[in-house]
């Protein structure tokens, strides 16, 4: 039987923690690449001992965000250079 834990399904509405590698899988990156970002604020997580810890959702609430503010600065840059020639 699946206790929930490594990324299997919740447990009584705990959604999963990922470690490093299987979060940067997600986000096709590489893991040290995603353990610096953590270490930096970058990135949603948490340490437990020597291991990153991450949520998915959080994740990828954090991509939905950047890809929205991205978006966002490029059409403000955009408008910019427009009225400025």
């Amino acid at each position: 039987m699946d206790s929930g834990v490594q990324g299997g399904p919740p447990i009584d509405g705990f959604e999963p923690l990922l470690d490093s590698r299987e979060a940067s899988r997600y986000l096709r990156i590489h893991y040290k690449t995603l353990e610096a970002k953590a270490r930096l604020g970058l990135v949603p997580a948490m340490k437990e001992g020597k291991c990153w810890l991450f949520r998915l959702s959080l994740l990828n609430e954090d991509v939905d965000h950047k890809l929205k503010s991205n978006v966002t600065n490029h059409a403000v840059l955009t408008r910019d250079r427009k009225e400025k020639s």
